[in-house]
């Protein structure tokens, strides 16, 4: 009897530290997914501290994203191979590191390198460590519950995925307003040293026995070219002197198409390759990457310029900012449980095709911004806030859920490591390319604007220096109406100043109204892409 007592008590004990397995996990991927809004709120600050410019303000996130999606395969196969565990406990080790650097960045820098720099550079360690907590999370909960538990265990998940992204401006203001920048990256240090603990006692070591042993270094070297192409080309976009069809841009993206298309032939002839492109030959895998690139670009990446809206034109400081979101955040924490409840029972595709159109009116409500607005006038975005933040909640654990369920479990983790390199994917290329059509559509507005004002004293050359000042202080410097450090001091003792400032003012909000429309176009494609490859049949458990 007392020997039936233990083997029962030995197996509630399993059961009980499984769930404590799934807080382990959830640790490290609410640390990895909201480090991708949190700095949002903060990019003013850090500009102000640092004296930096709009590309380098861009590489704070983009470092970040783009690590994160470059490492994340390869490092999921890694999890793969030697133990999803060990690798887990490995990313976030080093995500609590490249935090800790982060927050010293202002004070230290790396081989005598500028503050901003040492940032970027740390952001992307931060990233190298964020590529093993989000994939291999998910990866360690399909090998730790099976069945109804294990929609249980995604939907938590899920709702933890759209709490952090959707909070991280919230938690950001707080700390930013009340503390300093520094502190969203303190703030890691020892939730990283307690994950680390708890999942150390909690997580059960699983690996794909029938993985082989090679790393894929031809994949990673040929998808690392492809990213780092693509996003640096978006982001030299911004430069005063260069265009969309400049030859050093078109040069860089040239260089990444031949990239990925080495890479896609590459993988296909390799016996343990990084990325199974046949993997996409499955419509509903397909839609699920579809989805998550969508989502990512068309609402997480305009979280960094709504928060811009919000600091520099409307006047409020970080945490008033983050105050505003709290409506999307809300929602979006609360409708991710839901969503997990609602797995077992709804038809998934059509749970991501209305979270997409949700989000694609949310964020079109979004574009009515103008020049003319003043700080109570944000209210004005709160249904847009609404409605995204209803989809944003539905969103995240159907398409993880359909991500895993429609490849064998053996390949849990690569098929996880797709899905999530096209969600970073989405934030690299959105911040990016948001970037360049708003820089490219304040400078074609400040030079119409300018032309056309009429004054004795300003003949074509003084306009034009004009024109290029203006254009070489860039869109941030513009949205504050070219005050503070930088190109815009220039402009301060023109006689004209009152006019200059509203055209710069003027013109970033017009190409952010922009911007919105667009990133509500790309999640329209995506609802769209989706309602005609997300399958049923193509659920594999």
């Amino acid at each position: 009897m007392d020997k039936k007592m233990t083997v029962n008590q030995q197996g509630q004990a399993k059961v009980e530290r499984k769930w404590w397995a799934l807080g382990a996990v959830c640790f490290g991927l609410f640390m990895a997914l909201l480090d991708v809004t949190i700095v949002n709120v903060a990019l003013p600050a850090i500009q102000a501290d640092l004296h930096t410019n709009f590309s380098s303000l861009e590489w704070v996130i983009s470092a970040y994203t783009l690590v994160f999606a470059v490492a994340l395969v390869t490092v999921s196969r890694l999890g793969d191979i030697f133990g999803r565990k060990t690798l887990f406990i490995l990313g976030l080790s080093v995500f609590t590191i490249g935090s800790l650097l982060c927050a010293l960045s202002s004070d230290i820098t790396i081989a005598g390198l500028s503050h901003i720099a040492t940032l970027n550079i740390s952001r992307g360690i931060q990233g190298l460590g964020a590529s093993a907590m989000m994939p291999l999370s998910l990866a360690i909960i399909s090998a730790t519950f099976q069945g109804k538990q294990r929609g249980m265990a995604i939907g938590i998940w899920g709702g933890i995925s759209g709490l952090a992204t959707a909070i991280g401006p919230l938690v950001g203001g707080i700390l930013v307003d009340k503390i300093n920048w520094q502190s969203i990256f303190y703030l890691n240090v020892p939730i990283g040293v307690i994950g680390v603990l708890l999942s150390l006692w909690a997580i059960s070591q699983s690996k794909d026995e029938s993985a082989g042993k090679k790393v894929d270094v031809f994949g990673l070297l040929t998808f690392t070219i492809f990213m780092f192409c693509l996003v640096f080309g978006l982001i030299k976009v911004n430069d005063a002197n260069l265009s969309w069809s400049s030859p050093e841009i078109l040069g860089l993206w040239a260089v990444g198409a031949v990239a990925i298309i080495v890479f896609i032939i590459g993988e296909l002839k390799l016996k343990n390759p990084m990325v199974d492109p046949r993997l996409f030959k499955t419509p509903s895998f397909t839609g699920a990457a579809v989805a998550a690139f969508c989502l990512s670009a068309g609402m997480y990446a305009l979280l960094f310029y709504l928060s811009l809206y919000f600091q520099n034109f409307l006047g409020f400081d970080a945490l008033e900012t983050g105050l505003r979101f709290i409506t999307f955040s809300a929602l979006s924490f609360l409708m991710g449980p839901i969503a997990g409840a609602l797995m077992g029972k709804a038809n998934p595709k059509w749970l991501i095709v209305i979270a997409l159109i949700l989000m694609a009116i949310g964020v079109w409500l979004m574009s009515g911004v103008s020049p003319t607005d003043q700080a109570a006038d944000w209210i004005a975005l709160l249904p847009g806030f609404i409605i995204a933040g209803i989809g944003n909640g539905l969103i995240n654990p159907p398409i993880s859920n359909l991500a895993i369920g429609t490849v064998e479990p053996r390949r849990a983790g690569m098929a996880s490591g797709v899905n999530n390199v096209a969600r970073q994917i989405g934030i690299a290329f959105g911040t990016a390319f948001f970037g360049a059509v708003l820089a490219n559509h304040y400078t074609t507005l400040i030079t119409d604007k300018i032309n056309a004002l009429q004054a004795s004293q300003l003949t074509s050359k003084v306009k034009e220096s004009m024109i290029n000042g203006i254009g070489q202080a860039g869109p941030i410097a513009g949205s504050t109406g070219l005050t503070g450090s930088g190109d815009g001091n220039a402009f301060q003792n023109n006689p004209l100043f009152p006019t200059i400032k509203e055209i710069a003012r003027s013109s970033f909000v017009e190409g952010t109204s922009d911007i919105i429309k667009i990133a509500a176009v790309i999640l329209a494609i995506g609802a769209v892409s989706c309602l005609f490859l997300i399958r049923n049949k193509d659920m594999k458990h």
